[in-house]
């Protein structure tokens, strides 16, 4: 496996000066930290600094994202979808520039945005449409587009596993994968194990969250489930720490993660979490390690 923390779990919004966050990382043994490219990220000089950081810490910079309203690749305007499509493309070529292989997240609504219905055929197709589209750029690219289904109070477009590999199924391109998160599978899956396998070899990245988004291995995840599956399905790619500093309420995505106590100290569950898991990758694969 190779181990990633997500970069919010120290600082609430990434600026010059929190990008020692890198070496932090690197100093505790991750071999990868997340980078969230928001639109404040993107269009500023962050980049060019976040690149000559990465060249001293030598650390794999993993990304995400996610669409906003104004970036609706299923929105029933044409300009707004055709926004949306510019803007995952954007993304892929700065993946691309770093040497990734990888953009996730929320890729294929607006994340935190609701219609007040289900989801609807015509949004669906026109989400099939959208993704294709993008997964044909980043081909080219070489940079997977992994999805990641969300519970109910983040999306009503993609909840479950199941519901991905539906999607992905239908539209058929080799460079959409899945991006799985245990905090989102505890509230949407009938079982760790059923939705891990049912992602089966689509599965390419994943978010290890406790319960109460505090340390992997102190609330009420199925970990032993979760690895079960992993060594069932073969999967060996990122696993990657997520939580979020209380102040992070403060922005606006703050209030579609809620998090408004410091469960433990960010440290802590980068460290105890990255040490957890390592363990149960030893349990769970010991055979082959002997």
């Amino acid at each position: 496996m190779k181990y990633g923390v997500y970069s919010l779990l120290w600082v609430p919004n990434i600026t010059k000066k929190d990008l020692t966050i890198l070496e932090r990382a690197k100093s505790m043994g991750f071999d990868g930290i997340e980078i969230p490219l928001s639109d404040d990220f993107v269009n500023s000089v962050l980049l060019m600094d976040l690149k000559a950081e990465n060249k001293n810490v030598d650390i794999k910079l993993i990304f995400s994202t996610g669409l906003d309203v104004n970036h609706n690749i299923i929105s029933s305007e044409e300009k707004i979808r055709e926004r949306g499509l510019d803007f995952l493309k954007k993304r892929i070529e700065i993946v691309h520039d770093f040497g990734g292989d990888i953009i996730s997240g929320v890729l294929y609504a607006p994340w935190g945005y609701f219609t007040g219905k289900p989801k609807t055929k015509s949004e669906w197709e026109y989400c099939k449409e959208g993704l294709w589209k993008v997964a044909e750029f980043a081909k080219d690219a070489q940079v997977y587009i992994a999805i990641e289904p969300v519970n109910r109070f983040e999306s009503y477009f993609l909840n479950t596993a199941a519901e991905a590999k539906q999607l992905i199924n239908e539209i058929g391109h080799s460079f959409i994968k899945i991006h799985l998160d245990t905090f989102q599978m505890n509230i949407e899956e009938n079982s760790m194990y059923e939705a891990i396998t049912t992602a089966g070899e689509l599965l390419y990245y994943f978010h290890c969250c406790e319960s109460h988004r505090g340390i992997p291995g102190t609330g009420h995840v199925e970990w032993d489930e979760v690895f079960k599956a992993f060594k069932e399905v073969g999967y060996n790619n990122w696993l990657t720490i997520e939580s979020f500093t209380p102040e992070i309420m403060g922005y606006d995505f703050g209030k579609q993660v809620s998090i408004w106590r410091k469960i433990a100290e960010p440290d802590e569950i980068a460290k105890k979490g990255l040490d957890f898991l390592k363990s149960m990758e030893l349990k769970f694969y010991k055979a082959e390690n002997l």
